[in-house]
C-alpha cells in the first residue's frame, strides 16, 4: 500500500491556525468598523464646530469693520484685518465697498477642500456699505482626524494581538495537541496497522471521532483482506489465460500486463506498467489507433490475422480491443491471440479440399485426353515411318505414283515438314507428361519405398538442378550460393526417392527462377535445412527472392495456378509436389512468405518405425555445413 508523505507543519493548514487567524481577523474587522464609524462621527462633529466658530468670527469681523469703513478710515480697516489674520484659523480676507477694495490677500484660485469660505455684508444701521470674504483653514480638522485615526489604529492592533495570542494558546491546548495525537494514530492505521485502537481524549466530540475511526479501521482491515484475495484471484485468472492481455489508458500507457504479455515481449510487468504500449510491445504500436476507435464508438474492435515476423517465421495474430467504461478508469483492454497454427491448418484444409476435388476431375480429364493424344502420337509415328526410305513398301508406292522417295524427302526437307512432325511428336510427349502428372492426383504410386538420407538426396537434387539450368542457358544455378544446415542425427526416412527428389527439384527450380526474375536481387542464395521437428524429419528450402503476397501464397499449391508467363510453366509442379508429400508419404508441406522477404517451403515426413522408436527426446541442434 502506498502512502503520501506527511505534510510539513510549516506548510500545512491547521484548525488551530485557521481559528486563531479567523478570530483575529474578525476582531480586527469589528474594531475597524467601529473605529471607522467613530472617526466619521467625530470628524463630522468637529467640522460642524469649525463651521459654527467660523460663522461667529465672520459675523464679529463684519460688525467690527462697520464703523471705520463708514468713516473711510482705511488704516483702521487694515489694522483690524491684520489682527484677525494673526490667528491660525483665519487665513485670507477681502474687504471692499462699492468704490474700492480696502484689503485683499485672497488667493486667485483657492482649493476649496482645504478652506472654509464665508462671505458677510458690512452695514451701518440699515445702510449697506460693503462686503467681506473670509477663508478659514481646515488644518485643525485634519490634525484632529489624524490624531483620532492613530488612536483608533493603536487600539485595534493592541486588542487584535491580545485576542489572537489568547486564542492561539487556547486552540493549541484544546485542539492542536489532541489533533496531533489523532493524526499520529491515523498515520499508523494508514501504514497498515488496522488493529490499532486510538486512545480516548477528554472531550466527547473528539472521542466520537476517535470511536468512528477505530470502527473504520476494523472495516478497512476486513475489506483490505477481501480485496487482496480478489486481486490475487483476478491476477491468477488473467495470467492463466493463453492470450496476451494488455490494459491501456486513453493515452496508451500500460495499466495491466499479464504473464503472456511478459512472455511474448520479454518485459516484466513492473517495467511495463506506466510505459507507452508501443515502447514495451512494438507489435501493438499500431493498436493505439484501434483503441481510440473502440473508445470513441464504445464497442469492441477486432483485427484478424495481423502478420509479424519472429525469428524469420511469419506469425499471425487476432487483435481485439475492448473499451472500458469511461465512468471508471477509461481506456481499453487489448487481447492478442496467436492464431498461426489455426491459419495454417485452415489453409491446409482448404488446400486439401481443393486437391481432393481437383483430383477426381483430373483423373477424368486425363483419361479423356489420353485416348485422342495416343491416336495423334501413333499416327505421327506411322507418318514418319511412311516417309522413311528404309521401308521397301514406301519405294514401291512412290514409283507407282511416278516419284521417288528421295524427291519426297527433299520436298519435306525443303518445306520443313519433318521438323513440324518432330515438333508435333515433342508436343505430344509433353502433353503425355501432363496427363501423367494429372493422373498422380487420383492414385498413389505403387513403387517400392526405400530408406533415404534426406541430406544426401537434397545434395543430389542440387547437382541435378545445376546441370539442368546450365544446359538451358537461362540462368546459371551454379552462381546461387547454397547454405547447408544439416543435422547429422536425423535418421533415414522411408520414401520414394525419385518422387521426393522431384519435389525438391520443383522447389529449387521455382526459387531459382524467382530470384533470377528479380533484377534488384543481390547475391541470391538458398538455405537448405534438414532437422528434427516435433518427432518428424523436417526439410526447409528457403530463398531470398521477391517473396509472395497472401493471395499468391494461398493459391501456390492449386493445380494449373502459375505466376509465370504463358508457355513457361503448366502450374502443376508444386501441386504435384504437394500430393507426393501429403498423399503418397503421409507428410505435410507448407509455405511461408512475405513480399520482399523471400520464401520458405517446409516439408515434414514421418520417420521409419524403428528409427522413430529409437529417437531420443533430447533437443537436436542444427549444424551448418
Amino acid at each position: 500500500m502506498k502512502h503520501s508523505k506527511p505534510i510539513s507543519r510549516r506548510t500545512r493548514r491547521t484548525i488551530s491556525r485557521d481559528l486563531t487567524l479567523g478570530l483575529t481577523l474578525m476582531t480586527a474587522l469589528v474594531f475597524s468598523v467601529f473605529g471607522a464609524v467613530y472617526q466619521v462621527y467625530y470628524i463630522d462633529r468637529e467640522a460642524r464646530n469649525l463651521e459654527s466658530e467660523a460663522a461667529d468670527v465672520a459675523d464679529e469681523f463684519a460688525e467690527v469693520l462697520a464703523r471705520p469703513l463708514w468713516n473711510l478710515d482705511v488704516d483702521t480697516v487694515r489694522q483690524i484685518a491684520k489682527a484677525y489674520l494673526s490667528s491660525d484659523f483665519l487665513s485670507a480676507v477681502r474687504i471692499e465697498t462699492n468704490l474700492e477694495a480696502y484689503f485683499d490677500n485672497m488667493p486667485e484660485s483657492p482649493q476649496m477642500e482645504r478652506w472654509l469660505y464665508l462671505k458677510r455684508n458690512i452695514a451701518s444701521g440699515d445702510e449697506h456699505i460693503g462686503t467681506t470674504e473670509l477663508l478659514f483653514s481646515r488644518e485643525r480638522i485634519q490634525a484632529i482626524q489624524k490624531r483620532s485615526l492613530i488612536s483608533i489604529l493603536a487600539t485595534i492592533v493592541l486588542v487584535t494581538l491580545v485576542i489572537g495570542l489568547g486564542t492561539h494558546l487556547l486552540m493549541k491546548r484544546m485542539v492542536a495537541k489532541p489533533l496531533d495525537r489523532l493524526i499520529a494514530g491515523i498515520r499508523t492505521i494508514a501504514a497498515g496497522d488496522y488493529q490499532l485502537a486510538l486512545p480516548l481524549e477528554k472531550h466527547s466530540d473528539i472521542n466520537t471521532i476517535i470511536s468512528e475511526i477505530n470502527i473504520m479501521a476494523r472495516e478497512i482491515d476486513r475489506r483490505e483482506t477481501d480485496l487482496k484475495k480478489l486481486r490475487e484471484t483476478l491476477k491468477n485468472i488473467v495470467d492463466s489465460m493463453p492470450s496476451v492481455l494488455v490494459g491501456v489508458d486513453p493515452e496508451g500507457r500500460v495499466t495491466q500486463w499479464n504473464r503472456e504479455a511478459q512472455k511474448h515481449s520479454g518485459i516484466d510487468a513492473d517495467r511495463a506498467l506506466g510505459c507507452h504500449v508501443g515502447e514495451v510491445y512494438p507489435f501493438l504500436a499500431e493498436a493505439m489507433g484501434w483503441v481510440k476507435q473502440a473508445i470513441a464508438e464504445k464497442r469492441p474492435f477486432k483485427e484478424s490475422k495481423v502478420t509479424s515476423r519472429a525469428k524469420g517465421d511469419v506469425r499471425y495474430a487476432d487483435i481485439t480491443v475492448y473499451p472500458l467504461d469511461a465512468s471508471s478508469t477509461g481506456g481499453a483492454v487489448i487481447r492478442v491471440d496467436d492464431v498461426t497454427e489455426r491459419v495454417r491448418i485452415e489453409e491446409m484444409m482448404v488446400q486439401s479440399e481443393k486437391m481432393l476435388s481437383v483430383g477426381g476431375l483430373a483423373a477424368g480429364m486425363a483419361h479423356e485426353i489420353n485416348n485422342p493424344l495416343a491416336g495423334i502420337m501413333q499416327n505421327i509415328q506411322v507418318m514418319q515411318n511412311r516417309f522413311s526410305s528404309d521401308l521397301p513398301k514406301n519405294h514401291e508406292v512412290a514409283e507407282r505414283c511416278g516419284v521417288t522417295m528421295s524427291a519426297i524427302q527433299a520436298y519435306m526437307q525443303g518445306r520443313s515438314i519433318s521438323q513440324m512432325m518432330a515438333m508435333i511428336m515433342e508436343s505430344g510427349k509433353r502433353a503425355a507428361k501432363i496427363v501423367e502428372n494429372m493422373l498422380s492426383f487420383s492414385r498413389k504410386s505403387e513403387a517400392v519405398t526405400t530408406s533415404c538420407d534426406l541430406a544426401q538426396l537434397l545434395d543430389a537434387t542440387v547437382e541435378l538442378a545445376e546441370n539442368d539450368y546450365d544446359l538451358k542457358k537461362k540462368y546459371d544455378f551454379r552462381k546461387i550460393e547454397i547454405v547447408r544446415e544439416y543435422d547429422s542425427r536425423v535418421p533415414k526416412v522411408s520414401c520414394e526417392a525419385s518422387k521426393i527428389q522431384q519435389v525438391f527439384l520443383n522447389i529449387l527450380s521455382n526459387g531459382a527462377q524467382a530470384m533470377a526474375e528479380n533484377p534488384t536481387q543481390a547475391a541470391p542464395h538458398l538455405v537448405l535445412r534438414v532437422k528434427m521437428d516435433d518427432g518428424q524429419a523436417c526439410v526447409e528450402i528457403e530463398d531470398n527472392g521477391p517473396g509472395m503476397d497472401a493471395t499468391v501464397r494461398k493459391r501456390i499449391f492449386e493445380p494449373f495456378f502459375t505466376t509465370k508467363s504463358v508457355g513457361v510453366g503448366t502450374g502443376l509442379g508444386l501441386s504435384v509436389s504437394y500430393f507426393i508429400i501429403t498423399e503418397n508419404h503421409g507428410g505435410t508441406m507448407t509455405v511461408s512468405s512475405t513480399p520482399g522477404a523471400g520464401t520458405r517451403f517446409v516439408i515434414h515426413l514421418p520417420l521409419e518405425k524403428m528409427a522413430n522408436e529409437s529417437l531420443t527426446a533430447e533437443s537436436l541442434r542444427p549444424t551448418t555445413n
